[in-house]
């Protein structure tokens, strides 16, 4: 499996709660919002991260450790989903 950056999209989020000046090491979780065009975007970047990682022939020991990395960018209200190695 080649090894790639590419990112399968991604959304803007409206919020978050708690707020992110409140947020500290000891916050156990975090809730974002987002208006239903977002999360449209947002199922989109899963299920063609979801359908490349599919692809992949899971009986090898590189099919099994591919992944789906969601990254969160809190100074820009962002969310982008990767493929990753777990």
């Amino acid at each position: 499996m080649p090894k790639t950056k590419k990112s399968f999209g991604g959304c803007t989020f409206e919020g978050t709660s708690p707020k992110i000046a409140a947020l500290s090491s000891r916050t156990p979780k975090l809730n974002l919002w987002m208006s239903f065009e977002e999360a449209l975007k947002f199922s989109l970047a899963v299920q063609e991260c979801a359908r490349k990682l599919n692809s992949y022939h899971r009986g090898t020991r590189a099919g099994k450790q591919t992944g789906l990395n969601m990254t969160v960018h809190l100074d820009m209200g962002r969310i982008t989903v990767n493929e990753t190695t777990v």
